[in-house]
């Protein structure tokens, strides 16, 4: 839509602020937040009939001084709200809930928060010059980089969340790459790709980013326009240009800044700029009282008068229908709400009922967000103790897939249970016992299908038994000495043996010897397989940890004096990326270890892809995260299933712990009557299972809402990856989330990846995959999607919108719709943020997901595409 000042008039002056308005925002739905130096934050939302009115949980009270920015994320889940008090808080938009405060780096005041569009990360600055960057998956600080030495003034993203650009008070703007600051298996220093000094005269006020991108013909050179104003009445143009150069191991990026352009018409500071949607005008305020708006050759095309004070801020709708602006001053604290069309009033509808399908039987619910906060209850819960449940210590535990609980103790025995999930009660299968050990049982544990039991003896044997019936399948040979562990490798088709004797023995599917793995100096403690079985870790009690390739059977590395006075067990985390990495050719993994000198560690392994051969110095190890707080030796350490988004350990203060793995904070303590031993999650992660030496099995519930961001957590690795950077592998996950795995193999065989994708034609794409014209058809439309995606093109209409195409949280058309278990279609970004909120009800219903699962919708994305390529 065009602006023109003679159609631009106030429709609405809201006041309820006692101090300086000094930051505002819109969300999607026309919400608008506003902060205060009265330290609280209003929200509104617009009602036919009336405008906006406040929220009825508005004020948010949290800060205990002035607030400095609010910003609301990018899919309207979530509100960020920084403040002089040293803190950002982290808020749900839709029920007011304080999700995560994060204290900046001294506590020195924050003036800017920024979420990036990708909605991974919240960067936050201020008086310090420090720069915070969080993890809004994970809810832990990655990243503080201390490069400028004035006050960190403002912050803002590339709208495809590569760059970030941050500017102070010292006249100096810094461009920074997302992936290195997001990437913490790097423990140097993070270092700007470019800056620029002198880019204001008496310093930076605040900087924003259009969110066009322009490639003129080279896909690998991508352009960005950025605004920037300052203590003086000017308003500055930049051009950022990104060329990326492929290289063997990664991308390297070169960025270059070149002033082009100055708007001048304000008289005085300009406190704030926003660039509407579209990129299309920029709205600035300023100390002389006034709102322009601006085109993008530099003409002011309106002048909003309105304010008798001092303008600190001012935002613009999503689709530049509203404009709001805060003041200053002991006779305004206003807001005023623009309409930038001259054809609205409070009698508007802005915000349409949607008509929603429901797929599941049943009346159709009114259309709603959900505005109440879901549980608070968010301890675990002791369900069960069971005393005596043997006549030994309980040595180990496991969980399979299907809820069976294992046990192995030290009156030779293994008994199995079920949780009934009703009542959450323990039974006793009626099959335990499994007898056939002499000895204490050391460790048990189910393949991962959960079929076969295997346990292993101080009499040095071992027995692989049938979980469903109890029948013993197989009886290893029995080793001379004490057997400590056994463990089953991700695919079942291997089993490794280790203990006193200071070896590890490898069996194959029909157990039989295949490999024994000898160079420890002690007793072997532990051993685990990495989630794709590449490579086996053991433990001894020598205090060193070795690495092997599980093809060839030989040690890679060893990581000498990993704990003082050794190592008692290890796990490594199922997450095939569990630390953000931004080289292609490697491989990350994450193995957990504990010992007696009291440390839960946890170690990123890194090594080459493909390497037939590995050299000592091509794998690296090093600490990444020190769990501390046991007040003895750590006896037991296991991720939790699946992503391993946190971590449990054992020890002989009586204590177990649940340890968040990203941000190395102890979530919960859970005591016990004695030194316990053993630990295991069950495959939901909703229970935890411990055992104890004075014969106890207790069993635990975990939080709903620690579960959900579980399971969540898989499902938001939104850090938005540059096309160029993706590897065939991410090529073919694309390819089978488009419905497209009918032409993986064929993009298998091409080695396919983002570079080629960027660089080729469609049609040199599909001719090079051979494929059908059908397929070649379908395959050329997503390209050409993605390709948009890529340069985040949006795509509009001018006549009416089917209601089924919009998202029901963003009330804007879906690009990824997905189906969650509510029965209804959302776009996959905006659920997720949604979940990332912590909510876990459904946005429509209020009901309680049963799951977060979502399917991709296929056919209504189709139908989206054909509407959306149609002529107007």
């Amino acid at each position: 839509m065009s602006i023109t000042g003679n159609e631009i008039k106030i429709i609405q002056s809201l006041s309820g602020h006692r101090s300086d308005v000094t930051s505002c925002d819109f969300a999607s739905d026309y919400t608008l937040v506003t902060g205060s130096s009265d330290k609280t934050i209003r929200l509104w939302e617009w009602v036919r009939g009336s405008g906006y009115v406040e929220r009825s949980y508005s004020p948010l009270r949290g800060h205990k001084y002035q607030v400095t920015c609010v910003r609301i994320s990018p899919q309207g889940a979530m509100l960020a709200s920084a403040s002089v008090d040293g803190t950002a808080i982290l808020w749900n938009l839709h029920s007011g809930i304080k999700i995560y405060t994060m204290v900046q780096v001294n506590g020195d005041a924050i003036r800017v928060c920024r979420f990036a569009p990708d909605s991974s990360i919240l960067v936050t600055a201020g008086d310090n010059g420090a720069v915070c960057v969080w993890d809004l998956v994970h809810r832990s600080l990655i990243r503080t980089i201390v490069e400028h030495e004035g006050t960190t003034t403002s912050l803002t993203f590339t709208p495809d969340s590569q760059y970030l650009i941050s500017a102070c008070s010292l006249e100096v703007l810094k461009i920074w790459y997302v992936q290195d600051l997001v990437d913490t298996t790097s423990d140097s220093s993070c270092c700007p790709v470019a800056k620029c000094e002198n880019a204001h005269d008496l310093g930076v006020v605040c900087a924003e980013i259009s969110k066009k991108i322009t490639t003129d013909d080279d896909p690998l050179i991508k352009r960005y326009t950025m605004a920037t104003s300052g203590n003086s009445n000017e308003i500055k143009i930049w051009t950022i240009t990104s060329k990326s150069t492929p290289k063997h191991k990664n991308t390297i990026n070169e960025v270059a800044v070149e002033y082009c352009d100055s708007f001048d018409g304000h008289n005085s500071s300009v406190t704030c700029i926003r660039y509407t949607n579209s990129g299309a005008y920029l709205v600035s305020s300023s100390l002389d009282k006034l709102v322009k708006i601006w085109d993008e050759e530099g003409n002011c095309v309106a002048t909003l008068r309105g304010h008798t004070r001092y303008v600190n801020c001012v935002a613009v709708s999503k689709d530049c229908l509203l404009a709001a602006s805060g003041s200053t001053g002991s006779n305004d604290k206003l807001i005023l709400v623009w309409d930038l069309t001259g054809n609205l009033t409070t009698e508007s509808e802005l915000v349409k009922p949607l008509r929603l399908s429901f797929n599941s039987v049943g009346t159709i619910p009114e259309f709603q967000l959900m505005r109440n906060a879901e549980s608070n209850d968010n301890e675990v819960k002791l369900l069960e103790k069971i005393d005596d449940v043997s006549e030994g210590a309980i040595n180990c535990c496991a969980f399979n897939n299907s809820g069976i609980l294992a046990t192995g103790s030290g009156d030779k025995l293994v008994r199995l249970f079920r949780v009934v999930e009703e009542n959450n009660n323990v039974e006793e299968l009626n099959y335990s016992p499994l007898e056939g050990h002499t000895y204490p049982v050391n460790y048990v544990e189910f393949s991962r299908d959960g079929s076969k039991l295997a346990s292993c003896s101080l009499d040095g044997g071992t027995n692989i038994w049938n979980s469903e019936t109890g029948e013993k399948i197989a009886s290893l040979p029995e080793n001379s000495l004490s057997l400590k562990v056994c463990r089953f490798s991700p695919d079942g088709n291997f089993l490794i043996t280790a203990g006193d004797d200071e070896k590890a023995t490898i069996w194959d599917s029909e157990f039989k010897p295949i490999a024994t793995l000898e160079g420890h100096l002690d007793a072997v403690t532990s051993a685990s397989f990495t989630p794709d079985g590449a490579i086996i870790a053991t433990t001894s009690f020598n205090a060193d940890f070795r690495l092997w390739k599980n093809d060839s059977y030989e040690s890679i590395t060893v990581k000498e004096d990993a704990h003082d006075y050794g190592i008692q067990s290890c796990d490594f985390s199922q997450n095939l990326e569990p630390v953000p990495n931004n080289i292609v050719d490697v491989q990350s993994y994450l193995l957990g270890t504990c010992g007696n000198d009291g440390f839960v560690k946890l170690w990123r392994i890194s090594l080459p892809k493909k390497s037939d051969e590995l050299e000592f110095d091509e794998i690296e190890i090093k600490v990444w995260r020190v769990l501390r707080g046991h007040g003895g030796n750590v006896i037991c350490v296991r991720f939790s299933p699946n992503v391993s988004e946190i971590i449990c350990s054992t020890a002989t203060d009586r204590q177990a712990r649940i340890w968040s793995v990203y941000s190395a904070e102890c979530l919960y303590v859970l005591d016990h009557d004695s030194i316990v031993t053993a630990c295991a999650f069950s495959s939901d992660c909703s229970l935890v299972a411990t055992g104890c030496i004075d014969k106890t099995l207790w069993l635990w519930k975990m939080p709903q809402q620690l579960v959900f961001r579980t399971i969540v957590a898989t499902k938001i690795q939104c850090r938005t990856k540059a096309l160029i950077d993706w590897s065939t592998s991410d090529v073919i996950k694309w390819l089978k989330n488009m419905d497209l795995g009918d032409v993986v193999e064929n993009a298998q065989n091409t080695s396919l990846d983002g570079q080629k994708i960027l660089t080729l034609s469609e049609e040199q794409i599909c001719s090079g995959l051979e494929l059908s014209e059908e397929q070649a058809q379908r395959l050329s439309r997503e390209l050409r999607w993605l390709k948009q995606d890529e340069l985040q093109i949006s795509q509009t209409k001018n006549c009416e919108i089917p209601h089924e195409f919009l998202c029901p949280i963003t009330h804007e058309i879906m690009r990824e719709p997905v189906t969650c278990s509510d029965g209804f279609t959302y776009e996959k970004n905006a659920i997720c943020e949604w979940f990332m909120s912590g909510k876990y009800s459904s946005p429509l219903t209020n009901e309680i997901l049963t799951n977060t699962e979502y399917t991709y919708n296929h056919e209504l994305r189709n139908s989206i595409h054909s509407f959306l390529e149609q002529d107007d």
